[in-house]
């Protein structure tokens, strides 16, 4: 049998959600919805139903039902339950990316060889990113794991790459500030975002954790001791 390539375009760009308006993930989706656009909708449903009970757990006709649709409506714009998921990863991955973006690109025109600088602007990006992580902590929480650790009877991994693309500014960010080759920026990227990641799934488990800019500040400092080490 022929396999078929599934599409890695997302339905909705950030611009369509409105980030150039200063929206987040989940607001842009609101609007879209509210304004009658039947697949923001069953991507804001899902999105809930997804983070609280895993991708196995979730049924396609509950999606539908809550979302005011019918199951064959679901299908017509999503094809499966899988296709449901992926554009829910994919248009959430390109918000991400988005964001990274213009929190990286002030800080690649600082003078990143000073050291003093350098390090206020590690601290500036770890402030930052963390921000952006809890402003959709679902794609932290749930998202990135079902990527990296693909349920039994659907893969995901095939997203990976599109998830370190997102990343990459932050690989860039360190591969100028400290002047390490692509291959080990990539490896501290991932060791980076791996530290704050786990700031957003502790507040995901514990809501009455506070993380602020000081447990910022200290994963910036975690992450930097072992890079200077």
């Amino acid at each position: 049998m022929t396999h078929t390539p599934h599409d890695m375009t997302p339905v909705f760009s950030p611009e369509t959600l409105g980030f150039q308006e200063g929206l987040d993930f989940r607001q842009g989706l609101e609007r879209l919805s509210e304004r009658g656009e039947i697949k923001a909708k069953l991507l804001l449903v899902a999105l809930s139903h997804f983070a609280k009970r895993g991708y196995d757990g979730v049924q396609v006709r509950e999606v539908a039902e809550e979302a005011g649709v019918s199951k064959p409506t679901l299908y017509y714009h999503f094809i499966s339950k899988e296709g449901l998921f992926r554009q829910l990863c994919l248009v959430s991955m390109a918000a991400s990316a988005h964001r990274i973006q213009g929190i990286v690109k002030p800080l690649l025109e600082v003078d990143l060889k000073h050291p003093a600088l350098r390090r206020e602007a590690c601290q500036r990006l770890g402030r930052d990113y963390l921000r952006a992580l809890q402003e959709f902590p679902e794609f932290t929480g749930f998202i990135l794991r079902s990527i990296a650790v693909p349920s039994p009877d659907s893969g995901f991994r095939d997203l990976m790459p599109l998830v370190e693309k997102g990343l990459s500014p932050i690989g860039l960010f360190i591969h100028t500030a400290f002047g390490c080759d692509f291959e080990q920026a990539r490896k501290e990227m991932m060791l980076y975002t791996g530290i704050f990641n786990a700031l957003v799934e502790e507040k995901l488990r514990r809501p009455e954790y506070d993380a602020n800019d000081a447990e910022a500040d200290w994963a910036t400092a975690r992450w930097l001791r072992g890079l200077e080490a």
